[in-house]
């Protein structure tokens, strides 16, 4: 009798450690090479985020991502293959400076609920590569 408590004692202990080692081990990061963005987003916040992406750029996924030349495939959103990814991360970077130096933002592109003055559209205006506006100076030149 003594032997069975025993053993349920020590059982049960061993339990209790085994569970809690595996509640205390971090978990795996959902998305790969995100190197601006919050590792912890969300992916409904990841998805609002690219949507808004294309929209203010007027592109698709493949503007940044490596599409898969067999249409059976999956993308490989984690590549570096395209150098728009990193012009991104950099225009990501110039956003977020931006709406926190100039605007006081407490948030940024990829937090939750983000609220930005300084957003991709602000320039881009649905295009990939926006004309630069002319300045006076360079009107008065012009005239």
């Amino acid at each position: 009798m003594k032997f069975n408590k025993t053993f349920v004692v020590t059982g049960g202990a061993i339990a209790f450690v085994v569970i809690g080692i595996a509640a205390s081990k971090p978990p795996q990061e959902k998305f790969k090479n995100l190197k601006v963005l919050p590792k912890n987003i969300s992916e409904q916040t990841l998805d609002t985020v690219m949507h808004e992406f294309e929209k203010a750029l007027g592109v698709g996924c493949d503007f940044c991502h490596v599409k898969p030349v067999d249409s059976t495939a999956q993308w490989d959103m984690a590549s570096d293959a395209r150098p728009e990814k990193e012009i991104a991360r950099k225009m990501i970077t110039m956003a977020n400076k931006i709406n926190k130096d100039f605007f006081n933002a407490t948030t940024m592109y990829g937090d939750e609920n983000a609220v930005l003055e300084i957003r991709c559209m602000t320039c881009h205006h649905g295009e990939p590569h926006p004309e630069p506006e002319q300045g006076d100076e360079t009107k008065e030149k012009q005239q």
